[in-house]
């Protein structure tokens, strides 16, 4: 029975959005770790800090998960964003177990749990 594989598949991205490891609780202790330095506890930045609770404003009034995730990755990587700031190696959050998350193709794709999480906390604070 094919069916079985694809609807196991299912089930299992979608407990993937469940998991403690991947919650916003857990992101906000990665962003409180990580991120709180420069981006403040509230997440407002400043003079050349981005905003981290206007991102869904900034791309139109829908929060652009994809993009979040695929930045949080390569900036963990030190690729250089905003005005030239560059953005710590934050390598610890490319570690650990990698879980998957759904596209909007449909698709799903492989992510650090760490990075699931943060991007999971980010899009609880939208504004």
């Amino acid at each position: 029975m094919t069916w079985k594989p694809t609807l196991l598949g299912i089930c299992l991205v979608s407990l993937s959005a469940c998991s403690p490891w991947t919650s916003p609780q857990a992101g906000r202790s990665l962003y409180d770790q990580n991120c709180v330095a420069c981006h403040g506890a509230d997440a407002q930045g400043g003079a050349q800090i981005p905003d981290l609770t206007m991102i869904a404003a900034r791309a139109g009034g829908a929060y652009p998960q994809m993009r979040v995730l695929d930045k949080l990755d390569g900036y963990a990587r030190g690729r250089v964003v905003y005005s030239d700031v560059e953005m710590p190696n934050f390598g610890d959050l490319l570690t650990g177990r990698l879980d998957r998350v759904q596209t909007d193709t449909g698709l799903s794709r492989p992510f650090p749990e760490k990075i699931i999480a943060l991007e999971a906390y980010l899009r609880s604070i939208q504004r």
